[in-house]
């Protein structure tokens, strides 16, 4: 009797060992789900993201380069089975960047931007790693294109897109035309014609006219003025281009 007694209380604890070393649970699974759709987003390839998951709640900690990243991880853990909601407390940090740096970095960005064109206008400014990105293109899909791009640029951890698009207007498409041909196709510009990005930006809405940009004299800046206002039949010309020396 005492023999099947230890039988039995042997089998009901073995049979408690196997219930506490049984599959995962529902959280390990959820947890190991998350983790793996990070993975995949690379999101710690470009910083350190931690997890931790709660009936049904995704909590992100940590740091990253960039506000991307940081949306790439929030979409990725949003994607796992079991996850309801996400909490994003990621953090953008990137150590020896100032707001000067991202933004030398953003212009770079616009600059190398492919249909960035002479008739856009894109100033990005940087207040405590927050993008302000002001000015004016000619397609909605620059404005959506040129705000992904700038959200993956080191340090910025907001990004607010100001830019206006212009309408779409075939009297204004002519006049851009006019313009450009006028400026850039004057003697005086020759040296700005040959540039990789043309430094006399023509903005056009409804007809009216203002230039952006830099010159090197003020020479420069009162001839293009002359140019525009002799140029087409627009309403107004505004001259806002900047003398920059060297």
């Amino acid at each position: 009797m005492r023999n099947k007694l230890s039988v039995l209380v042997l089998s009901m604890v073995l049979g408690a060992g196997m219930a506490w070393g049984g599959p995962p649970t529902v959280d390990t699974q959820t947890m190991d789900g998350i983790q793996s759709r990070l993975d995949r987003a690379k999101v710690n390839q470009h910083g350190d993201v931690q997890v931790t998951y709660d009936r049904g709640v995704a909590t992100l900690t940590g740091t990253v380069d960039s506000l991307a990243t940081k949306l790439d991880a929030e979409k990725a853990a949003k994607k796992a089975p079991g996850v309801t909601q996400v909490v994003d407390n990621i953090q953008v940090r990137v150590q020896g960047m100032d707001d000067q740096q991202i933004a030398r970095q953003a212009y770079h960005e616009v600059a190398m931007y492919y249909a960035y064109g002479v008739f856009d206008y894109v100033t990005p400014e940087v207040q405590n790693g927050t993008l302000v990105v002001n000015g004016y293109v000619t397609q909605p899909f620059k404005k959506v294109d040129l705000g992904r791009i700038l959200e993956r640029v080191k340090g910025v951890s907001a990004v607010q897109n100001n830019l206006e698009v212009l309408p779409n207007s075939q009297f204004d498409d002519r006049l851009r035309l006019q313009l450009a041909r006028a400026i850039y196709g004057n003697a005086n510009f020759t040296p700005y014609r040959n540039l990789a990005q043309p430094p006399i930006r023509i903005i056009v809405k409804n007809m009216h006219v203002t230039l952006e940009g830099v010159v090197v004299s003020n020479m420069d800046r009162v001839q293009a003025g002359m140019v525009a206002n002799t140029t087409g039949l627009s309403f107004s010309v505004t001259n806002n281009l900047r003398v920059v020396k060297g």
